[in-house]
Protein backbone atom coordinates (compact mmCIF):
# COMPACT_ATOMS: atom_id res chain seq x y z
CA UNK A 1 0.00 0.00 0.00
CA UNK A 2 3.12 2.29 1.09
CA UNK A 3 5.03 1.60 -2.12
CA UNK A 4 1.56 2.02 -4.47
CA UNK A 5 1.31 5.67 -2.46
CA UNK A 6 5.17 6.90 -3.46
CA UNK A 7 4.43 5.50 -7.14
CA UNK A 8 1.23 7.20 -7.69
CA UNK A 9 2.56 10.32 -5.70
CA UNK A 10 5.96 10.36 -8.36
CA UNK A 11 3.64 10.65 -11.48
CA UNK A 12 1.88 13.38 -10.11
CA UNK A 13 4.66 14.97 -9.22
CA UNK A 14 6.33 14.19 -12.75
CA UNK A 15 2.83 15.94 -14.59
CA UNK A 16 3.01 18.78 -12.70
CA UNK A 17 6.11 19.20 -14.06
CA UNK A 18 5.93 19.03 -17.68
CA UNK A 19 2.34 20.91 -17.41
CA UNK A 20 4.76 24.00 -16.16
CA UNK A 21 7.19 23.27 -18.83
CA UNK A 22 4.43 23.39 -21.62
CA UNK A 23 2.92 26.60 -20.36
CA UNK A 24 6.08 29.00 -19.67
CA UNK A 25 8.54 27.30 -22.65
CA UNK A 26 6.35 26.14 -25.21
CA UNK A 27 7.13 29.30 -27.86
CA UNK A 28 10.13 28.13 -29.16
CA UNK A 29 8.59 27.47 -32.61
CA UNK A 30 6.25 30.35 -32.57
CA UNK A 31 7.68 33.52 -33.68
CA UNK A 32 4.59 35.82 -33.53
CA UNK A 33 3.95 36.42 -29.82
CA UNK A 34 6.35 36.05 -26.93
CA UNK A 35 5.52 36.34 -23.10
CA UNK A 36 5.23 39.77 -21.19
CA UNK A 37 6.54 40.11 -17.74
CA UNK A 38 3.11 40.38 -16.25
CA UNK A 39 2.10 36.76 -17.79
CA UNK A 40 0.28 38.64 -21.20
CA UNK A 41 1.33 38.10 -25.08
CA UNK A 42 2.42 40.63 -27.31
CA UNK A 43 2.75 41.06 -30.79
CA UNK A 44 6.26 40.86 -32.06
CA UNK A 45 7.67 44.09 -33.73
CA UNK A 46 6.83 43.74 -37.97
CA UNK A 47 10.11 43.13 -39.80
CA UNK A 48 11.30 46.33 -41.32
CA UNK A 49 10.66 46.05 -45.03
CA UNK A 50 14.22 46.54 -47.18
CA UNK A 51 15.11 50.38 -48.20
CA UNK A 52 14.31 50.87 -51.65
CA UNK A 53 16.89 52.81 -53.99
CA UNK A 54 15.32 56.01 -54.87
CA UNK A 55 15.48 56.57 -58.46
CA UNK A 56 18.36 58.40 -59.77
CA UNK A 57 17.62 62.17 -61.14
CA UNK A 58 18.04 62.48 -64.44
CA UNK A 59 20.97 64.73 -65.67
CA UNK A 60 20.33 67.44 -67.97
CA UNK A 61 23.13 69.32 -70.07
CA UNK A 62 21.57 73.08 -70.25
CA UNK A 63 23.20 75.63 -72.33
CA UNK A 64 22.61 79.02 -70.91
CA UNK A 65 24.19 82.90 -71.36
CA UNK A 66 26.12 84.97 -68.92
CA UNK A 67 23.96 87.55 -68.74
CA UNK A 68 20.46 88.17 -66.32
CA UNK A 69 18.46 87.04 -69.29
CA UNK A 70 20.23 84.09 -70.17
CA UNK A 71 21.15 82.75 -66.27
CA UNK A 72 18.22 83.66 -64.25
CA UNK A 73 15.77 81.72 -64.77
CA UNK A 74 17.84 78.66 -64.65
CA UNK A 75 19.85 79.54 -61.47
CA UNK A 76 16.92 80.57 -59.66
CA UNK A 77 15.50 76.67 -60.49
CA UNK A 78 18.84 75.32 -59.24
CA UNK A 79 19.21 77.58 -56.02
CA UNK A 80 15.97 77.10 -55.06
CA UNK A 81 15.80 73.13 -55.71
CA UNK A 82 13.06 73.36 -58.32
CA UNK A 83 14.85 71.06 -60.90
CA UNK A 84 15.68 68.51 -58.00
CA UNK A 85 11.73 68.48 -57.23
CA UNK A 86 11.24 67.11 -60.56
CA UNK A 87 14.33 64.93 -60.26
CA UNK A 88 16.18 66.39 -62.54
CA UNK A 89 20.05 67.29 -61.94
CA UNK A 90 21.01 70.26 -63.85
CA UNK A 91 24.53 70.80 -65.44
CA UNK A 92 25.28 74.15 -66.53
CA UNK A 93 27.01 74.81 -70.26
CA UNK A 94 27.58 78.53 -71.35
CA UNK A 95 27.53 80.03 -74.76
CA UNK A 96 27.46 83.25 -76.09
CA UNK A 97 26.12 82.97 -79.25
CA UNK A 98 22.83 80.77 -80.16
CA UNK A 99 24.59 79.56 -83.19
CA UNK A 100 27.17 77.49 -81.46
CA UNK A 101 25.00 76.56 -79.16
CA UNK A 102 22.46 74.99 -81.48
CA UNK A 103 25.64 73.52 -83.41
CA UNK A 104 26.37 72.08 -79.90
CA UNK A 105 22.79 70.98 -79.40
CA UNK A 106 22.76 69.03 -82.81
CA UNK A 107 25.87 67.16 -82.14
CA UNK A 108 24.21 65.89 -78.89
CA UNK A 109 26.76 67.84 -76.59
CA UNK A 110 23.61 69.95 -75.31
CA UNK A 111 20.33 68.86 -74.05
CA UNK A 112 18.51 71.85 -74.11
CA UNK A 113 19.57 75.55 -74.04
CA UNK A 114 18.56 79.02 -73.88
CA UNK A 115 18.91 81.75 -77.18
CA UNK A 116 17.88 84.92 -77.73
CA UNK A 117 16.22 86.66 -80.25
CA UNK A 118 18.88 86.25 -83.27
CA UNK A 119 18.94 82.92 -83.34
CA UNK A 120 15.02 81.73 -83.15
CA UNK A 121 15.75 81.50 -87.41
CA UNK A 122 17.26 78.22 -86.87
CA UNK A 123 13.78 76.78 -85.35
CA UNK A 124 12.25 78.40 -88.45
CA UNK A 125 14.69 76.28 -90.63
CA UNK A 126 13.73 73.21 -88.23
CA UNK A 127 16.95 72.70 -86.80
CA UNK A 128 15.16 72.85 -82.90
CA UNK A 129 11.56 73.16 -81.31
CA UNK A 130 11.17 76.19 -78.96
CA UNK A 131 9.50 74.89 -76.07
CA UNK A 132 8.77 78.22 -74.00
CA UNK A 133 9.51 81.82 -73.89
CA UNK A 134 11.68 83.36 -71.13
CA UNK A 135 11.98 87.22 -71.25
CA UNK A 136 11.32 89.43 -73.72
CA UNK A 137 14.60 91.83 -74.15
CA UNK A 138 15.36 95.41 -74.68
CA UNK A 139 18.54 94.91 -74.02
CA UNK A 140 20.51 95.42 -77.56
CA UNK A 141 22.21 98.81 -78.57
CA UNK A 142 23.82 100.43 -81.26
CA UNK A 143 26.46 102.52 -79.67
CA UNK A 144 29.04 105.03 -80.67
CA UNK A 145 31.48 107.01 -78.99
CA UNK A 146 29.94 110.87 -78.02
CA UNK A 147 32.76 112.44 -79.72
CA UNK A 148 32.85 110.32 -82.91
CA UNK A 149 30.86 113.15 -85.07
CA UNK A 150 27.95 110.46 -85.65
CA UNK A 151 24.89 111.60 -84.20
CA UNK A 152 22.19 109.50 -85.94
CA UNK A 153 21.95 106.21 -87.53
CA UNK A 154 22.30 108.01 -91.10
CA UNK A 155 25.19 109.01 -90.20
CA UNK A 156 27.12 105.46 -90.20
CA UNK A 157 26.94 105.53 -93.79
CA UNK A 158 30.60 104.44 -95.44
CA UNK A 159 31.66 103.76 -91.25
CA UNK A 160 32.52 100.35 -89.57
CA UNK A 161 30.53 98.49 -87.62
CA UNK A 162 31.30 95.72 -85.20
CA UNK A 163 28.63 92.83 -83.84
CA UNK A 164 28.07 89.26 -84.07
CA UNK A 165 25.89 87.74 -87.40
CA UNK A 166 23.40 85.12 -86.12
CA UNK A 167 22.23 87.44 -83.26
CA UNK A 168 19.98 90.16 -82.48
CA UNK A 169 22.50 92.01 -82.37
CA UNK A 170 22.66 91.86 -86.40
CA UNK A 171 18.49 92.48 -86.84
CA UNK A 172 18.50 95.28 -84.44
CA UNK A 173 21.34 96.94 -87.74
CA UNK A 174 18.98 95.68 -90.26
CA UNK A 175 15.63 97.43 -88.36
CA UNK A 176 18.20 100.35 -87.75
CA UNK A 177 19.72 100.92 -91.45
CA UNK A 178 16.18 99.84 -92.69
CA UNK A 179 14.44 103.00 -90.99
CA UNK A 180 16.74 105.24 -92.87
CA UNK A 181 16.47 103.76 -96.12
CA UNK A 182 19.92 102.18 -95.91
CA UNK A 183 21.32 98.53 -96.25
CA UNK A 184 25.02 96.76 -95.03
CA UNK A 185 25.98 97.94 -98.23
CA UNK A 186 26.10 100.82 -97.15
CA UNK A 187 28.47 100.44 -94.13
CA UNK A 188 31.74 98.45 -93.31
CA UNK A 189 30.16 95.46 -91.27
CA UNK A 190 32.73 93.47 -89.65
CA UNK A 191 31.84 89.55 -88.17
CA UNK A 192 33.34 89.12 -84.21
CA UNK A 193 32.48 87.25 -80.94
CA UNK A 194 31.14 89.80 -78.52
CA UNK A 195 34.46 89.61 -76.36
CA UNK A 196 36.51 90.78 -79.84
CA UNK A 197 33.57 93.27 -80.68
CA UNK A 198 34.12 95.17 -77.11
CA UNK A 199 37.75 95.32 -77.08
CA UNK A 200 37.55 96.50 -80.75
CA UNK A 201 35.41 99.44 -79.65
CA UNK A 202 37.11 100.20 -76.55
CA UNK A 203 40.59 100.62 -78.37
CA UNK A 204 38.41 102.60 -80.69
CA UNK A 205 39.20 100.61 -83.95
CA UNK A 206 35.51 100.52 -85.05
CA UNK A 207 33.28 103.68 -85.32
CA UNK A 208 30.16 102.08 -83.71
CA UNK A 209 29.18 98.34 -82.17
CA UNK A 210 26.51 96.84 -81.18
CA UNK A 211 26.02 94.43 -78.01
CA UNK A 212 23.36 93.85 -75.52
CA UNK A 213 23.95 93.45 -71.60
CA UNK A 214 26.75 92.73 -69.90
CA UNK A 215 28.83 93.70 -72.75
CA UNK A 216 26.72 97.01 -72.62
CA UNK A 217 27.57 97.55 -69.25
CA UNK A 218 31.18 96.67 -69.85
CA UNK A 219 31.42 99.10 -72.00
CA UNK A 220 29.82 102.10 -70.62
CA UNK A 221 31.94 101.02 -67.46
CA UNK A 222 35.48 101.33 -69.73
CA UNK A 223 34.50 104.82 -71.21
CA UNK A 224 31.79 106.30 -68.93
CA UNK A 225 27.89 106.24 -69.93
CA UNK A 226 28.62 109.83 -70.92
CA UNK A 227 31.05 109.13 -73.75
CA UNK A 228 28.66 107.12 -75.47
CA UNK A 229 25.68 107.45 -77.21
CA UNK A 230 23.07 104.84 -78.08
CA UNK A 231 21.92 105.50 -82.09
CA UNK A 232 18.85 102.83 -81.82
CA UNK A 233 17.93 99.71 -79.59
CA UNK A 234 15.72 97.07 -79.57
CA UNK A 235 13.00 98.70 -77.43
CA UNK A 236 13.43 101.35 -80.53
CA UNK A 237 11.11 98.61 -82.63
CA UNK A 238 8.92 97.68 -79.84
CA UNK A 239 5.56 98.79 -81.36
CA UNK A 240 6.49 96.82 -85.04
CA UNK A 241 8.46 93.43 -83.16
CA UNK A 242 9.12 92.18 -79.66
CA UNK A 243 12.53 90.33 -79.40
CA UNK A 244 11.57 87.22 -77.30
CA UNK A 245 13.89 84.86 -76.21
CA UNK A 246 13.21 81.18 -75.50
CA UNK A 247 14.24 77.98 -74.53
CA UNK A 248 14.77 75.49 -77.50
CA UNK A 249 15.75 71.47 -77.98
CA UNK A 250 16.30 69.51 -80.72
CA UNK A 251 13.31 67.69 -82.53
CA UNK A 252 14.99 63.90 -81.89
CA UNK A 253 15.55 64.70 -78.38
CA UNK A 254 11.99 66.06 -77.66
CA UNK A 255 10.58 63.17 -79.16
CA UNK A 256 13.08 60.71 -77.25
CA UNK A 257 12.56 62.70 -73.89
CA UNK A 258 9.32 64.69 -73.73
CA UNK A 259 9.15 63.27 -70.34
CA UNK A 260 12.39 65.12 -68.91
CA UNK A 261 11.53 68.14 -70.86
CA UNK A 262 8.10 68.66 -69.63
CA UNK A 263 9.68 68.09 -65.85
CA UNK A 264 12.19 70.42 -67.03
CA UNK A 265 9.54 73.28 -68.29
CA UNK A 266 8.00 72.92 -64.50
CA UNK A 267 11.03 73.44 -62.78
CA UNK A 268 11.80 76.14 -64.94
CA UNK A 269 8.31 77.74 -64.86
CA UNK A 270 8.42 78.04 -61.46
CA UNK A 271 11.80 79.13 -60.73
CA UNK A 272 10.16 82.24 -63.33
CA UNK A 273 7.11 82.70 -61.35
CA UNK A 274 9.83 83.25 -58.48
CA UNK A 275 11.87 85.58 -60.12
CA UNK A 276 9.20 87.88 -61.21
CA UNK A 277 8.62 88.13 -57.32
CA UNK A 278 12.18 88.60 -56.18
CA UNK A 279 14.43 90.11 -58.58
CA UNK A 280 17.36 91.54 -56.41
CA UNK A 281 18.01 87.98 -54.39
CA UNK A 282 18.12 86.56 -58.56
CA UNK A 283 20.12 89.27 -58.93
CA UNK A 284 22.50 87.88 -56.57
CA UNK A 285 22.75 84.60 -58.36
CA UNK A 286 22.96 85.83 -61.53
CA UNK A 287 25.90 87.89 -60.04
CA UNK A 288 27.71 84.97 -58.62
CA UNK A 289 27.53 82.63 -60.99
CA UNK A 290 28.90 84.65 -63.77
CA UNK A 291 31.39 86.63 -61.24
CA UNK A 292 30.08 89.41 -62.19
CA UNK A 293 29.45 92.56 -60.10
CA UNK A 294 26.41 92.78 -58.43
CA UNK A 295 25.89 96.59 -59.62
CA UNK A 296 26.21 95.38 -63.17
CA UNK A 297 23.80 92.73 -63.27
CA UNK A 298 20.95 95.28 -61.79
CA UNK A 299 21.58 97.63 -64.82
CA UNK A 300 20.66 94.96 -66.44
CA UNK A 301 17.48 94.42 -65.11
CA UNK A 302 15.73 97.26 -66.89
CA UNK A 303 16.73 95.72 -70.25
CA UNK A 304 14.07 92.69 -70.05
CA UNK A 305 10.53 91.64 -69.52
CA UNK A 306 10.84 89.15 -66.75
CA UNK A 307 7.62 86.91 -67.57
CA UNK A 308 6.43 84.60 -64.77
CA UNK A 309 5.76 80.71 -66.37
CA UNK A 310 2.07 81.40 -65.32
CA UNK A 311 1.90 84.24 -68.05
CA UNK A 312 3.80 82.41 -70.16
CA UNK A 313 1.32 79.34 -70.25
CA UNK A 314 -1.38 81.82 -70.97
CA UNK A 315 0.84 83.84 -73.71
CA UNK A 316 0.41 80.00 -75.85
CA UNK A 317 -2.58 79.53 -75.06
CA UNK A 318 -4.54 82.84 -76.39
CA UNK A 319 -2.46 83.14 -79.05
CA UNK A 320 -0.10 85.92 -78.20
CA UNK A 321 2.76 83.91 -78.43
CA UNK A 322 2.29 82.42 -81.93
CA UNK A 323 1.94 86.16 -82.79
CA UNK A 324 4.94 87.26 -81.34
CA UNK A 325 6.92 84.30 -83.34
CA UNK A 326 5.15 85.30 -86.46
CA UNK A 327 5.98 88.41 -86.36
CA UNK A 328 9.52 87.36 -85.70
CA UNK A 329 9.46 85.62 -88.87
CA UNK A 330 8.44 87.72 -91.04
CA UNK A 331 11.90 90.06 -89.42
CA UNK A 332 13.73 87.42 -90.66
CA UNK A 333 12.38 87.45 -93.90
CA UNK A 334 12.37 90.55 -94.48
CA UNK A 335 15.94 91.07 -93.42
CA UNK A 336 17.21 88.14 -95.65
CA UNK A 337 17.94 85.98 -92.96
CA UNK A 338 15.69 83.14 -94.11
CA UNK A 339 14.74 82.86 -97.59
CA UNK A 340 11.56 80.45 -96.89
CA UNK A 341 9.00 80.58 -94.14
CA UNK A 342 7.48 77.87 -92.07
CA UNK A 343 4.15 77.30 -90.03
CA UNK A 344 4.58 78.70 -86.58
CA UNK A 345 2.91 75.31 -85.28
CA UNK A 346 5.71 73.32 -86.78
CA UNK A 347 8.71 74.45 -84.88
CA UNK A 348 6.76 76.16 -81.84
CA UNK A 349 5.56 73.12 -79.06
CA UNK A 350 2.01 74.89 -78.31
CA UNK A 351 0.68 71.35 -77.19
CA UNK A 352 3.33 71.00 -74.55
CA UNK A 353 2.20 73.65 -72.59
CA UNK A 354 -1.05 71.68 -71.31
CA UNK A 355 1.42 69.24 -69.61
CA UNK A 356 3.44 71.45 -68.39
CA UNK A 357 0.24 72.87 -66.40
CA UNK A 358 -0.84 69.66 -65.26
Amino acid sequence: MKKWFTIALASTLLLALTACGSSNGGNNGNTGSSASPNGTEEASPALSPEPTDAPKPDKLRIAYHPNMGGSSAIITGMKKDFFNEQNIEIELVKFTSGPTEVAAMISGDIDLGYVGHGAHFLAVEGKVKIISLDVLSKAEELMVRADSGIAAVKDLKGKTIATQLGTSGEIVLDLALKKEGMTRDDVKLVNMDMAGAVSAFIADKVDAVIVWAPYSTEIKKEIGKDNITVLANSASFSEEFVFPSSWIVTPDYLDKNEDKVVRFLKGLHKAMDYRAEHLDEVVGYVAELNATPVESVQEEVESGVWMTGTEVRGLFADGTAKKWYEQQQELFLSSGKLEKGAPVESYVTFDLMGKVAE
